[in-house]
C-alpha cells in the first residue's frame, strides 16, 4: 500500500471522511474543515510520520476566520525599480544575521520587513536563552545550527557589542530516573557536541544556589547555557550589516511575485517593484505565506504561542543559573517546558508556556497562562511571589509540523532561499544558519556575476556606551564631554537624554515609542514608562521630530491625535 493510501485509511478512522489528503511534489495537502484547532494541528503531526518531504496543512477550523498576515495601509513608491542582487524577506534574528554574512562580499543587498523595525515577532519575544544543543534529536537541522551558533556567539559577542553570559542551565529532577538516565543523556548530549552534563545532588546545587526550593533530589548541570538580550543581538547584526553597505527597508509588505522559467524576476510590494538575483525567505511566523508566493510552499508554520512574565529586579541576587523542572511528560514533548530565566539586564524570567494557537500574530496574555506560570515555575526559587511580577507578553514560535528548521535552496525556484520554519533554538542557531543561508546565495549568484568580497567589510559594530554599566569615573567622563549623559530621563533603568537621541539618530534609527524602549530600555522597569515617556516626547520635539508622527509600534498605535490649543509639542 502507497504512503498516500495509508495516510488517507489513518484519517478516515480519526476524522471520519471530514480530510482531503492528496500528494504533490513529494509533499502531502490536506484539506477540509474540522471542528477543533487541536484537531487541526494534530492532522498535521499524524501526516509527518509518512515520508513525505513536507506537511501542507490547509485545513480550516470551524468558527475561526482564516489569519491574514498584518501590513501596512499606504503605499508609495520608494522601492519602485530597485534592483538588487540579495533581497531578504524579514528583518528577525535570522534575516538580519543573514544580512551582515552577506555584507562580507561586495554585494547589493536589502532587507524588507512588513513591521516599522527589527525583531518586531519571535526574534524578541522569546526570553533570550543561549541554548545548549541537548533537546533537539541528533543529526536534525536544529541540534546541527545549534551547536554551530553557540560556538560562533562568544566571538559576535565581541565584535558587535551585545551582551551574552553564560550563566549556565540547571534541570531539577524529583526521581532517581534522574540517576539512571544519566549516562543514556550523555551519550544524546555528546552526539549533539555537549561535552559534559555534571549530575548533581540536591545539597551539591543548594550550594550554588541557595534559594532553590526544596522539591527536587537530583539535578543536570550544563555551564554551556547562557542569555541575551534578543533585540539588541538582532539589532546588532542589522546596525553591522549597514556599516558594511546592507539597506533596510521597513513597513514593506510583499504582496506578490513574478516567475518566469522558475526564476524570480519581480517582487511586488507596497512600496514599488523590487528586482532582485536572490530571494531569501526569511519571514519567521509568515515563511509559508512567501513560499506560497513563490509557487514553492511544501510547509506550514502552526504558531505556538509561550506567555512570560517579568520580574523585578530587585529579585536577581536570587539565582544565577537558568532553572527548570519539566515533567516526565515532556520528555517526548516539542516544548522544553519553560522555567525561571535570568536576563543580562538584572530582571528574572518566568515561563515561557507553550499553547498551540490558531493566529500568528495573537500576543495577548490570559489569566489561565499567568496561573500557570506562577504554579509551575516561581514555586522553584524561595523569595518570589506574584506582587513581583512587574508586567508579562507572550511570542508565538513559528513551528513546522516537522519540529525541523529548513535551510535549503529550494528545489524549484532556482534563486530561492528558504531560512523557515526557525522556532527555539533559532536565537542560538541564527548565526550559523546565516553562514550556510548567505553560501547558498553566494554559489547562485556565481553562476552569472563575479562575487567578489568587500575589502571594506569591518566585523566590529560601531555602537554608543550603555550608561548604566560605565564605572563612576568613566560616568564622569561622559558627562563633562557631554552634558546630555548628566540627564536621566528613565529612573528605573538609568537611561539618559543622550542615549534617547543615539536611538533616535543611529544606524537604523528608532521611529516607534517601542523601538526608543528596546534599544535604551526606557519604560521597561517597573513604572513601565510613565515617568519617562513625557521626558521622551520632549526629547522627539526637541530633535525635530514631530511628537504627532511618533507611534507605540504598529499603524493605528499613534501616541497623539492632535495638539491642544495653544500647547506646542
Amino acid at each position: 500500500m502507497s504512503r498516500l493510501k495509508r495516510l488517507k485509511s489513518v484519517f478516515e478512522r480519526k476524522f471520519k471522511n471530514k480530510v482531503e489528503v492528496r500528494e504533490k511534489d513529494d509533499c502531502v495537502i490536506l484539506e477540509g474543515l474540522l471542528n477543533d484547532w487541536q484537531d487541526v494541528v494534530k492532522a498535521g503531526k499524524i501526516a509527518t510520520k509518512f515520508g513525505f518531504k513536507g506537511v501542507v496543512n490547509l485545513i480550516e477550523c470551524r468558527g475561526l476566520q482564516k489569519e491574514k498576515p498584518s501590513r501596512p495601509t499606504f503605499r508609495d513608491a520608494k522601492l519602485e525599480g530597485e534592483k538588487v542582487d540579495v533581497l531578504i524577506i524579514g528583518a528577525g534574528v535570522v534575516g538580519c544575521s543573514v544580512a551582515r554574512e552577506l555584507s562580507k562580499w561586495r554585494l547589493k543587498i536589502l532587507v524588507v520587513d512588513k513591521e516599522p523595525d527589527v525583531a518586531r515577532h519571535q526574534s524578541s519575544r522569546n526570553a533570550g536563552m543561549i541554548h545548549p544543543p541537548i533537546a533537539p534529536k541528533p543529526g536534525t537541522k536544529k541540534a546541527i545550527y545549534n551547536k554551530r551558533g553557540l560556538d560562533l556567539l562568544p566571538r559576535l559577542s565581541q565584535e558587535l557589542n551585545f551582551p551574552l553570559q553564560m550563566n549556565g542551565l540547571s534541570i531539577l529532577s524529583d526521581s532517581y530516573l534522574a540517576v539512571l538516565a544519566y549516562p543514556f543523556i550523555q551519550v544524546r548530549a555528546k552526539k549533539n557536541g555537549v561535552e559534559r552534563i555534571t549530575l548533581m545532588s540536591k545539597e551539591r546545587l543548594k550550594d550554588l544556589e541557595p534559594n532553590v526550593f526544596d522539591g527536587f533530589s537530583w539535578a543536570y548541570v550544563i555551564s554551556t547555557s547562557g542569555i541575551v538580550d534578543p533585540f539588541k543581538m538582532t539589532l546588532a547584526f542589522a546596525e553591522n550589516a549597514v556599516q558594511n553597505g546592507a539597506k533596510f527597508c521597513f513597513e514593506t509588505f510583499v504582496e506578490s511575485m513574478d516567475l518566469e522559467e522558475n526564476k524570480i524576476v519581480c517582487v511586488h510590494t507596497n512600496r514599488g517593484r523590487i528586482f532582485p538575483k536572490v530571494v531569501v525567505n526569511a519571514s519567521g511566523l509568515w515563511s509559508d505565506y512567501i513560499a506560497e508566493l513563490a509557487n514553492d510552499r511544501f510547509f506550514s508554520i502552526h504558531p505556538r504561542k509561550g506567555e512570560m512574565a517579568i520580574i523585578d529586579k530587585k529579585k536577581a541576587n536570587l539565582l544565577k543559573m537558568t532553572l527548570s523542572k519539566p515533567v516526565l511528560s515532556q520528555a517526548m514533548s516539542v516544548t522544553k517546558g519553560g522555567g525561571l530565566i535570568p536576563t543580562v539586564h538584572g530582571n528574572l524570567l518566568l515561563g515561557p508556556t507553550a499553547k498551540e494557537v490558531p493566529y500568528r500574530e495573537d500576543y495577548s496574555t490570559s489569566e489561565e497562562g499567568m496561573n500557570e506560570l506562577i504554579r509551575k515555575h516561581m514555586i522553584l526559587l524561595k523569595g518570589l511571589s506574584p506582587s513581583d511580577i512587574i508586567t508579562y507578553f507572550a511570542g508565538t514560535r513559528a513551528a513546522t509540523y516537522e519540529e525541523d528548521f529548513i535551510v535549503e535552496k529550494s528545489s524549484k525556484i532556482e534563486n530561492l532561499v528558504h531560512a523557515a520554519g526557525i522556532q527555539s533554538p533559532g536565537l542560538t542557531s541564527a548565526p550559523a544558519i546565516a553562514e550556510d543561508v548567505a553560501k547558498f546565495c553566494i554559489e547562485i549568484l556565481s553562476k552569472t556575476m563575479n562575487v567578489v568580497p568587500n575589502e571594506k567589510f569591518n566585523p566590529r559594530r560601531v555602537s554608543e556606551p550603555q550608561f548604566n554599566k560605565l564605572s563612576i569615573e568613566e560616568k564622569q567622563k561622559l558627562i563633562s564631554e557631554n552634558p546630555n549623559y548628566g540627564v536621566v530621563v528613565c529612573r528605573c533603568e538609568t537611561v539618559t537624554k543622550q542615549e534617547v537621541i543615539n536611538a533616535l539618530k543611529g544606524f537604523l534609527p528608532a521611529r516607534t515609542l517601542d523601538g526608543i524602549k528596546w534599544r535604551t530600555r526606557c519604560g521597561m522597569g517597573r513604572c513601565q514608562g510613565s515617568f519617562c515617556t513625557p521626558n521622551i516626547v520632549g526629547i522627539i520635539s526637541e530633535i525635530g521630530i514631530d511628537p504627532l508622527s511618533m507611534r507605540k509600534n504598529s499603524e493605528g498605535s499613534e501616541l497623539f491625535i492632535a495638539r491642544t490649543r495653544g500647547v506646542k509639542l
